[in-house]
């Protein structure tokens, strides 16, 4: 298991992910041989590359129940969101994808213990905290990088 560059930051909510049965020894080891076995990285990396590994409805549970995520459907990047774009992901991984008619932001959750800090200087009225699983925020990552 690779160490975590900010342990005492990833390593509270790598062991959350753990209690709550998301990461089992397996799914770690599982995805520790995916990533090639790194010496270091980040939870974030760690949690997109097991995207398809981490059963989808026991993350989404888990989001919804523990952390006040809502699933309003599935999760893409929409365009009008594109103007909102950084040189890549937002560190903490957490990204808005979609405005509502009303003015609020949906951001794609990956990271609830730093939902607060998601979305500092995005201008924005209201945020909307959704629960999208690995997959969805594995493809939301990429898409972002690319710019759509």
């Amino acid at each position: 298991m690779m160490h975590f560059n900010n342990s005492a930051l990833d390593g509270e909510l790598f062991g959350e992910l753990r209690e709550a049965g998301i990461l089992t020894p397996e799914v770690i080891d599982r995805i520790d041989a995916l990533m090639e076995r790194p010496e270091t990285g980040t939870l974030n990396n760690f949690l997109l590359a097991g995207a398809d590994l981490v059963p989808e409805k026991t993350w989404l549970t888990w989001l919804i129940r523990r952390h006040g995520c809502h699933r309003f459907g599935r999760v893409s990047l929409h365009d009008e969101m594109l103007g909102w774009r950084r040189d890549g992901p937002a560190l903490d991984g957490n990204l808005p994808y979609r405005r509502a008619t009303d003015g609020s932001v949906f951001v794609a959750v990956l990271r609830p213990d730093l939902k607060e800090g998601a979305v500092k200087g995005w201008p924005m009225s209201r945020l909307m905290w959704a629960a999208a699983s690995l997959r969805e925020l594995s493809d939301l990552h990429a898409a972002w990088r690319r710019g759509g």
